[in-house]
């Protein structure tokens, strides 16, 4: 039976008002934005904050083991510090101070330690214009355990406009505080001013490239830009090179990105990027590829052994769906997905904003070039 509701088209909280643009921060800080952390190589970290004072600022940190302090460098009014050499598995809890006097806090984990090979991770998207059903949707995730969250991309409405991203980082204020921020870029992110790129500090991690991988003990994420439609091109190389990596040490791969190449909402499915995607996928043995883009809930049955999710519903104005022949579950309401690693599967579970897990599923290891086909006189 088709999971096909239309409850989102409706509030379906206490927290969906009328002046759903409107925010203000109802618990001022000392910083403007942050802290908040990401996740920039093996053992290692970046922790950023702005603070329109412009005074110096430090981070200090620590685990059970050790700590340390580090000044923050500073570019107008945003701030980072590098941290290198942290040891997977130690909670890292850290202070940002101004002037001497803390202005925030955090904490978070670089990776599981090296004999785990589980974690649980989190995934939403398109958060742009209703402000309550962000904020609900953080606040929701933020009562969750989780050690990292994968945005889909649209975090605003106009990736030009600098307050956009203010109120943004500010309504992810409780869950960053909590877990590192693994974002992919979407259509509405993009700016002349480069502001995406800026904050999240991409030139001094990822090359000023909008696309990159990150391991989480077995679990290896490829963050996406839908320019890789232009085959032969960098970014189709880069991400060719981390599949391949990451099939040869037998990682569970999920890559994620803005548009969908299966989707049966309102844009439909890129068939560009899925003449691209979907070979790739199969080829190297990918099991989950994470979207957003269209406004709704889906997930794919099993294509060549990969899982499609659409998640992009968590701000952004509602738009049904009609399901398709590749749809297994599909629902429009704002909510955010669950993902559990253990070993080399991945157990799913979305979640509305009424705390109901309304889909789950577990999705199998995918070895390259997709699983075996059945044994004859077995259906397929």
């Amino acid at each position: 039976m088709w999971m096909y509701v239309l409850a989102g088209l409706v509030c379906v909280t206490a927290s969906c008002r009328r002046n759903a643009r409107e925010w203000s921060d109802p618990t001022p800080q000392a910083l403007l934005t942050g802290p908040y952390v990401l996740l920039t190589g093996p053992e290692k970290a970046l922790i950023a904050f702005r603070n329109t004072s412009r005074e110096n600022a430090t981070v200090e940190w620590k685990t059970e083991q050790r700590g340390g302090s580090q000044a923050a460098r500073r570019q107008g009014d945003r701030y980072w510090v590098n941290l290198t050499g942290l040891t997977r598995g130690d909670l890292i809890t850290y202070v940002v101070k101004i002037g001497g006097l803390k202005a925030g806090e955090g904490s978070f984990r670089v990776g599981p330690a090296a004999d785990d090979k589980s974690g649980r991770f989190a995934v939403f998207g398109d958060t742009r214009t209703n402000h309550q059903v962000h904020r609900a949707v953080i606040e929701a995730l933020a009562k969750e355990k989780i050690d990292l969250f994968l945005h889909t991309g649209d975090m605003v409405e106009r990736g030009g406009k600098p307050d956009q991203w203010v109120t943004f980082f500010q309504i992810e204020r409780p869950l960053m505080a909590k877990a590192p921020i693994l974002p992919a870029i979407g259509n509405h992110d993009i700016g002349n001013r480069g502001y995406y790129n800026s904050h999240f500090f991409l030139d001094k991690w990822a090359k000023n490239s909008s696309y990159y991988v990150t391991d989480w003990g077995n679990v290896r994420f490829i963050s996406l830009d839908v320019t890789i439609v232009c085959v032969r091109c960098r970014e189709y190389e880069f991400v060719v090179r981390a599949l391949e990596e990451g099939a040869a040490y037998d990682k569970t791969m999920v890559m994620f990105l803005h548009n969908p190449p299966y989707s049966a909402g309102g844009h439909g499915s890129d068939l560009q990027l899925r003449s691209v995607l979907a070979p790739l996928a199969k080829k190297y043995g990918v099991e989950l590829v994470v979207t957003g883009h269209d406004h709704h809930y889906e997930r794919t049955k099993p294509i060549d052994g990969t899982t499609y999710i659409v998640s992009g519903s968590a701000g952004a104005p509602i738009r049904p769906v009609e399901p398709e022949d590749f749809t297994a579950s599909a629902r429009t309401e704002p909510h955010y997905v669950l993902i559990d690693a253990d070993g080399d599967k991945l157990a799913i579970r979305s979640v509305n904003l009424r705390g109901e897990v309304f889909d789950s599923t577990t999705i199998p290891p995918n070895p390259p070039g997709g699983p075996p086909p059945p044994p004859p006189g077995e259906p397929k």
